[in-house]
């Protein structure tokens, strides 16, 4: 049985053949705490008011049936806005492995959100209530046959859809990141440099907790930790004690802006390892 709270079909035909101007890439990715999911966007092309007005916003997600799953703790990560998990589809009968929930933007008309080119800007994040792992998250493209055949034939909109002024339309241009699997050991990393990483609280306010285990091999431990903002520009350096066993270090946030943060583990073989994590003053 489908539970369908309310689901957008105003600009359907325009969200399954796409924009003219679309060039919003939308991101999925599981944060170090392998719990919290973030949404992001990459925009392509940067929009300034009045153009950056956004009409209206639907962000779908397939997920496998079977598993339990329950969004929550639903955190817009721009200030004026807020979304909602505005339907869950199960099992529709053009994709019977598959369930999908939909997250919609509550503020229609609003100029709160700020597309700039090749600055990735963290939209929400969410986390299942469920207890257990549920698989594989993934965002679809409109034009992937599994979504055409949903729309076509079971008449539900499981399309991606950002309608901006300067875009004539959808934005929506594709995914670049598109999965999130809570199997994997992380979903984050480059390679596996440290081990049993734990990063908290995300999103963080005032001080960022990361603890992780050293292997025995003096040459793949950690030297270094960088962190990089949005723009790719390195914002913080910390020296690291090179030992085994379990390690830890504190990073005062608290006057960082919100947004989306990258921190690379950086070893002298030259291995790297990565996270991202969310400073908000929402």
């Amino acid at each position: 049985m489908s539970y369908i709270k309310k689901i957008l079909f105003a600009g359907l035909f325009v969200s399954i053949t796409g924009a003219l101007y679309g060039q919003v890439k939308l991101n999925l990715t599981l944060l170090p705490d392998q719990q919290t999911y973030l949404v992001s966007m990459l925009p392509e092309v940067s929009w300034t008011e009045p153009m950056n007005m956004t009409g209206s916003a639907q962000i779908v997600i397939r997920l496998p049936a079977g598993k339990p799953f329950l969004a929550g703790n639903i955190k817009s990560l721009i200030p004026g806005i807020t979304w909602a998990d505005n339907a869950f589809i199960e099992k529709p009968a053009s994709a019977p492995n598959d369930n999908f929930v939909c997250f919609v933007l509550n503020e229609l008309g609003t100029k709160s959100i700020h597309y700039q080119a090749g600055v990735e800007t963290p939209l929400f994040t969410f986390k299942n209530l469920e207890p257990d792992c549920v698989g594989k998250l993934e965002l679809l493209n409109n034009d992937d046959p599994l979504i055409e055949k949903v729309v076509h034939y079971d008449h539900i909109n499981v399309t991606q859809n950002l309608t901006v002024l300067g875009a004539f339309g959808n934005a929506f241009s594709g995914v670049g990141n598109n999965n999130a699997d809570c199997t994997a050991t992380s979903s984050t990393t480059t390679v596996n440099l440290v081990g049993d990483l734990r990063v908290f609280p995300i999103p963080v306010v005032d001080f960022l907790n990361v603890r992780w285990v050293n292997g025995s091999e003096v040459n793949d431990m950690p030297a270094h930790l960088h962190v990089f903002n949005s723009l790719g520009s390195l914002i913080a350096l910390n020296a690291l004690t090179k030992s085994s066993g379990e390690q830890s270090v504190r990073l005062d946030v608290g006057s960082w802006p919100t947004g989306l943060y990258t921190a690379r583990f950086i070893a002298n073989s030259g291995k790297i390892q990565s996270f991202k994590f969310i400073v908000s003053r929402v």
